[in-house]
């Protein structure tokens, strides 16, 4: 929710105080810059209080001598005894009220127009967004962020986890387990739902820099539902699932040529900078579909044995990389290169030639 000022000369918004309500619910901030005053549209339902912060760069209430009490009306009535917490930067206070109160009116003596320069909530929520894309999440973690005005509840789950539920009020963040094993990208799901007919709700779910699912509502009673693939760090651990095609042909993750493999990739491509940075995008590609031929493999022997003889060429040449030294970024890239090429010929030229001939 924004705030506005209420006279002609600072229409600028503002962000509106922390705070907390029982029985009843805040409709709108306004300043009053010429009485000094923050006026609170309310929609009382019971009899309740509300505990309002208010920072001291909003307003305040001072004489030279320290700080004043503040003049507070609800409904019109001055209220003379309220529960007040002081801190050098904010003034925390708890004021009462019934059902028929729909305003209250808290006036000091300054208002400090610099606070309107605060951005909508829109803008704020977009740049909370993209400040916690920026940060770092401990591994195999996801964030679900939830934005709302009001109260809200549902399930969250994934993989990792069974169903779990959640609930709260006003906007929040949730960390849960969300990591990929054996080559298999986890999923997750999250339905929320607002409890109440007014407010918006926004929720959103990142991973590794990433936004994985998002949705949002404003309907009476509105519910989100999103879903998807957990995000594998591929940077930060490059080998997550180990060879999954080699491993589904051969049949054991100890097979000789699954060893060969990973002894390849350890030992040679990432001792180096060039073949770090070819691991971490060739795995972003090979974990895309690798998953899906592996299933087949299982369970269609005929295929198994298509694949084992469609990789086995591939293998004898890449074999060759225990022979040499690649202790250089140049000799990473030579070596890559030449065996790049040398595949090329063998599952594209040679077949080519062969088309080519036929037709001759």
């Amino acid at each position: 929710m924004i705030g506005s000022f209420a006279t002609p000369t600072f229409a600028q918004q503002f962000t509106e105080p922390k705070y907390e309500i029982r029985g009843g619910e805040i409709l709108e901030f306004n300043i009053d810059s010429e009485t000094t005053s923050l006026i609170i549209s309310l929609d009382s339902r019971t009899r309740g209080e509300l505990i309002i912060t208010l920072p001291r760069n909003l307003i305040d209430s001072k004489t030279d001598s320290g700080d004043n009490n503040f003049n507070i009306l609800v409904g019109g009535l001055t209220l003379h005894f309220f529960d007040e917490t002081v801190t050098p930067i904010d003034r925390t206070i708890t004021i009462p009220f019934t059902r028929s109160d729909n305003e209250i009116i808290i006036t000091g003596t300054h208002i400090f127009a610099q606070t309107t320069t605060a951005l909508t909530k829109p803008q704020q929520i977009e740049k909370t967004i993209e400040e916690e894309l920026q940060s770092e999440i401990l591994e195999g973690k996801a964030k679900l962020l939830i934005f709302s005005d009001t109260e809200w509840s549902g399930a969250l789950q994934s993989s990792s986890f069974d169903y779990t539920e959640v609930n709260g009020k006003r906007d929040t963040s949730i960390v849960f387990e969300c990591e990929s094993s054996m080559g298999r990208e986890a999923v997750f799901g999250a339905k929320i739902q607002k409890t109440t007919q007014d407010g918006y709700l926004r929720i959103v779910a990142i991973q590794n820099q990433e936004i994985m699912s998002q949705g949002s509502t404003v309907s009476q009673f509105g519910e989100i539902l999103i879903n998807g693939n957990c995000v594998p760090d591929f940077e930060n651990n490059p080998e997550v699932g180990g060879c999954l095609i080699a491993t589904a042909t051969y049949g054991s993750e100890m097979a000789p040529q699954v060893q060969l493999l990973r002894e390849i990739r350890d030992n040679q491509l990432m001792s180096t900078e060039s073949g770090a940075s070819f691991m971490s995008g060739f795995n972003q590609l090979y974990y895309s579909f690798s998953p899906y031929i592996a299933d087949m493999e299982r369970e269609n022997p005929v295929f198994k044995e298509m694949v084992k003889i469609a990789i086995t060429p591939m293998l004898s040449t890449l074999s060759i990389l225990n022979y040499v030294e690649m202790d250089s970024e140049a000799k990473v890239l030579g070596y890559g290169i030449s065996l790049i090429l040398l595949n090329g010929m063998m599952y594209v030229g040679i077949p080519v030639i062969g088309i080519m001939r036929l037709r001759k």
